[in-house]
């Protein structure tokens, strides 16, 4: 009966298992890829190199191309001039090693220039193929060509070679022309030649090296220099030698003696670059071959068709460190390839499990007590991996009775009876026994669909999740319990994609709609139910859970579909939404796991996301070898490593290996255009270059572009930029590389952009860029400057012809009174002329009868006074008056101030009325509004007072005002003291500064 069993189940194994023997795992590399899809102008790159900036040189037949991130640009070289070397100097000037010459890259021209020299031997050379370039000390440069010279000489900072500093070295010990010229630990310099010969030069002298006892003698290709003491050389067809430099030991690396993992895979070595204990060694159809020195170990990393992220081809021509901890590949078909060289995960490719390749769903993955890891693949079943013997099991298919059954696994878990229950999609739940090495029946299992999710409690009952809610089995695997979550058999709440056991031993489950907690009371449960509540702050932010766990402090983290990741915090019993948002970068928490250092690690859409004691979040994606969790998670093993599987492969490493090597990356300005109208004008690259750009006044608009120099995850670089002088604060670009400015004022500015580095942290240094705007002609100081000097003359001018013009009027309005006063002086003169007639007359007519000549004379005295008045208004019969009230004045019996009164009023009626309104007429014309405010801010003066400030006022004297007043100059005097009092004029203020100060309308 025992043997009966023991043949079933090994014919049960030989048809359910299937035995394989693994390949080593890998470092996990993600390689990025730039082709002539990004502008290249072939996918053949013989030659790459990164500067200072972060600018990409490509080198082919063709030309040299330079790419930004965004941009390609070709500088042509000669016609099928192949670039072999790029150089860059102490003062950051590119050089180009050629076959037709050595070639400098002019800032100012922007453009690559032969160097050129009149002696002969000197020219052969540099006209040559030159094959290397290398700085021997400060601005001194080695180079080899093909004619079999070495040859040193300095250069300044404009890329000039100094008159009288070249050298032409002795290598007559050499025997062929020098291929690669690597600089050793001191002043000395290691030199590989066409003969396979390795020579050391120091002082200018050459001398052999102990690895002539190599007895190679094929071409060497390249050379590098590592930490150790090592220099490693590459040869065309002789595969790969190390040699020790202070023992003289020599170690040789071929396929012919290859033993698995010990020895390259290719013979033909075209490049090599040793870092640190790694050795990167390209070759010529195996691909990119990785040495590790302290594992003594190979690993391979060769072209795999349909998967964007291997190498781009298997044939490497160069290899070189790239900013920001990128190495640069230059392949003969596959254009650039760049990786981080970040391989602190280890990879086991998923082609080695027998996955789906088109199938890009991810795994479930734990380890079982003997240290056997089981992953689900995708829709091709479950594998078994034993890491020790490399040993793969595969079970699949739908077989009957006691054997796996079920394409999809949604679930693995290994109870404490080390049983392995794995739930799967369509086929119910597999239970399979460690111990014996076969699956056991289990009571109604095959009839649970969607089992996302196996957990035991604290009484060693298994409890599995489904669509249709919980199903209990006991210990001895019997069904004890069935548990509906909602009352509603179609309800969300029944589709159970978690289950989590806390220390306390209550059962937590995460459903599509809420999480629910069990508390074993007696024979039956306490149950509690949470849900998102949108008015309610501290609820959970969705109740689609995904993931549930406890921390070391006892809190419950929870992980939702879409909303991030929830802590519980149980003396408050509230919820708390825990870093998110730009911290937290996936939305999907497909999977919570505490580390032996108590980080908390969280399985999402984006990749894995560490959060530490402290809270600090790290964020790791494919660029860090890490790649989205598309329905699995990672777990953690007995070692403590995480695993992690799905299309890519089976992938760890140990949590405290895995940080971030924090960079920033450098920001340079690509180009300047200015728009004027519909035109657009470029500046030129030499003003780029002087970090200084001068900007017409016709433009109007301006378009700045940058870029950085992270090649790898550009993507993941944001900017900021402060234009000082315009802006006071930062602001924000996200990932723009390009910023726009419109009608800057003329002026000097300074343009700073600075980038984030890989953990989102602004870099305090930044790139500047000067601008300077040029004024246009009116904005000149010099025309401002013209142009107020010409207003203040025309101002000048305006005031002068205002001032003669006054001027003028008044010389006429004084010429005017002056004709007035000898009018008025003649008209006096006329009346006592007509006086002396009319006594003459009445004189000689006295003799006539009295009536007669009393008719007579009072006709010709009402015609001469009528005549008289219609000259002076009347002047004669007031002067007759104004004599006979002086007089009556004298007499004691008199009121004198009644007819003094009279007299004043008399007085006013003096001045003809057509010569006021004359005078009136031109002094309006002068003081245009004097007198009407005068009367309005003193309505009680008179209107021979009115006419008294007028004639002060343009500064008439009191002897001439006394004539056209016909009044004494006493009179005038006692005038203007009553016009004082009347104007209330302060002591010290003559009448004039009065009238001149007086406030106009």
């Amino acid at each position: 009966m025992i043997l009966r069993l023991r043949l079933i189940n090994f014919i049960f194994f030989v048809f359910l298992l299937q035995q394989t023997s693994l390949h080593s795992q890998t470092h996990a590399l993600r390689f990025k890829r730039i082709t002539s899809q990004h502008g290249l102008t072939t996918n053949r790159a013989n030659a790459v190199f990164q500067d200072f900036n972060g600018v990409l040189w490509v080198g082919n037949k063709i030309g040299i191309n330079s790419f930004d991130g965004e941009l390609t640009k070709i500088y042509h070289v000669g016609e099928n001039n192949s670039v072999n070397q790029f150089f860059e100097d102490v003062y950051k000037n590119l050089w180009v090693a050629t076959e037709f010459g050595l070639y400098f890259f002019d800032k100012k021209q922007n453009d690559f220039v032969r160097i050129k020299f009149n002696a002969e031997k000197i020219k052969v050379l540099f006209n040559s193929n030159v094959l290397c370039v290398s700085q021997v000390i400060e601005n001194e440069l080695l180079i080899s060509g093909g004619k079999g010279s070495l040859v040193k000489f300095k250069v300044d900072q404009n890329g000039q070679v100094v008159d009288n500093s070249i050298k032409v070295l002795d290598k007559r010990k050499i025997n062929g022309y020098v291929t690669k010229i690597v600089k050793g630990y001191n002043s000395g310099f290691w030199l590989g030649t066409d003969k396979g010969e390795v020579f050391y030069i120091e002082n200018d002298v050459i001398k052999e090296s102990g690895f002539a006892k190599s007895s190679n003698n094929s071409y060497i290709n390249d050379m590098s220099i590592d930490n150790l003491g090592n220099l490693w050389i590459a040869t065309n067809g002789n595969g790969l030698y190390s040699y020790a430099i202070e023992s003289n030991a020599v170690k040789h690396f071929s396929k012919e003696a290859k033993q698995q993992e010990s020895t390259i895979n290719n013979d033909v070595v075209t490049k090599v670059y040793a870092e640190g204990k790694n050795v990167w060694i390209g070759t010529d159809g195996g691909g990119l071959n990785l040495y590790s020195q302290d594992k003594k170990s190979f690993n391979y990393y060769m072209y795999d068709f349909g998967n964007e992220f291997s190498v781009s081809d298997n044939s490497i021509i160069d290899i070189q460190p790239g900013l920001n901890g990128v190495i640069l590949l230059g392949t003969v078909h596959g254009g650039i390839s760049i990786f981080r060289n970040n391989y602190k995960t280890e990879n086991i490719p998923a082609k080695n499990f027998q996955f789906l390749i088109q199938d890009p769903q991810g795994s479930r993955v734990i380890e079982d007590s003997y240290k056997n890891i089981w992953l689900s693949a995708g829709r091709a079943g479950l594998r078994r991996y034993n890491p020790k013997t490399k040993a793969l099991s595969v079970f699949s298919g739908t077989g009957s009775g006691t054997g796996f059954r079920g394409d999809i696994v949604l679930s693995l878990f290994e109870d404490s009876n080390k049983r392995l229950w794995a739930g799967t999609l369509r086929e119910g739940i597999n239970v399979y026994d460690l111990k014996t090495d076969k699956f056991l029946d289990v009571p109604k299992g095959r009839e649970l669909r969607g089992v996302f999710s196996v957990a035991e409690d604290k009484e060693s009952n298994i409890w599995i999740g489904h669509r249709n809610g919980i199903t209990i089995y006991s210990k001895e695997l019997k069904l004890i319990n069935k548990i509906k979550l909602a009352a509603n058999v179609n309800s969300n709440s029944n589709q159970v994609n978690c289950i989590y056991k806390d220390l306390a031993g209550a059962m937590w489950i995460g459903t599509t709609d809420g999480l629910f907690k069990y508390e074993k009371r007696g024979n039956s449960f306490l149950k509690t139910t949470y849900k998102h509540n949108a008015k309610d702050a501290h609820s959970l932010s969705s109740s689609y859970i995904l993931s549930v766990v406890e921390t070391y402090d006892h809190s419950i983290l929870v992980g939702t579909y879409g909303e991030g990741l929830n802590t519980y915090i149980r003396k408050s019993g509230k919820f708390e939404k825990v870093a998110n948002g730009d911290r937290i970068k996936g939305g999907i928490i497909r999977g919570i796991l505490q580390d032996n250092q108590k980080n908390i690690w969280l399985s999402t859409n984006t990749g894995l996301t560490k959060i530490d004691t402290n809270h600090n979040v790290s964020n790791f994606g494919m660029a860090d070898g890490i790649y989205p969790f598309n329905g699995g998670a990672a777990s953690l093993d007995s070692g403590g490593k995480i695993l992690m599987a799905g299309v890519y492969g089976l992938s760890y490493f140990r949590p405290e290996k895995l940080n971030y090597n924090i960079y920033f990356p450098h920001v340079y300005f690509t180009s300047v255009k200015g728009v004027n109208g519909k035109k657009e004008f470029v500046y030129p690259f030499a003003e780029i270059a002087n970090d200084t750009v001068v900007i017409e006044p016709d433009n109007k608009f301006l378009n700045i572009n940058f870029a950085s120099s992270e090649l790898y995850s550009k993507s993941s670089i944001e900017y900021q930029f402060l234009m000082v002088g315009l802006d006071e604060n930062w602001q924000n670009l996200n990932g723009q590389n390009k910023i726009s400015f419109s009608n800057l004022n003329p002026g000097k500015y300074e343009l700073r952009v600075r980038a984030t580095n890989n953990l989102k942290l602004w870099d305090k240094k930044y790139t500047s860029l000067y601008i300077i705007v040029k004024p246009s002609f009116w904005q000149r100081p010099i025309v401002r400057i013209m142009m107020v000097l010409y207003f203040i003359g025309m101002l000048l001018l305006v005031y002068n012809w205002r001032t003669s013009n006054i001027k003028k009027q008044k010389e006429k309005l004084e010429k005017l009174l002056d004709l007035k006063t000898i009018e008025i002086k003649e008209q006096e003169q006329k009346i006592s002329q007509d006086k002396i007639s009319i006594l003459e007359y009445e004189k000689q007519n006295q003799v006539l009868k009295q009536k007669k000549l009393e008719d007579e004379l009072t006709f010709k005295i009402d015609e001469l006074t009528n005549n008289t008045l219609r000259t002076i208004h009347k002047n004669n019969l007031l002067n007759d008056i104004k004599d006979k009230l002086k007089i009556e004045v004298k007499s004691k019996t008199i009121d004198k101030t009644s007819l003094q009164s009279i007299v004043d009023h008399i007085n006013d009626s003096f001045i003809l009325d057509a010569d006021w309104e004359s005078f009136y007429t031109v002094f309006n014309q002068v003081h245009p509004t004097f007198i009407k405010s005068l009367k309005k801010q003193y309505p009680a003066l008179s209107e021979r007072e009115v006419r008294l400030c007028a004639l002060v006022l343009i500064n008439f004297s009191s002897q001439h005002i006394a004539t056209l007043f016909g009044i004494s100059l006493t009179s005038v005097k006692v005038a203007r003291h009553r016009l004082r009092k009347k104007l209330n004029i302060p002591n010290g203020k003559s009448v004039k500064q009065f009238m001149s100060e007086l406030p106009l309308e």
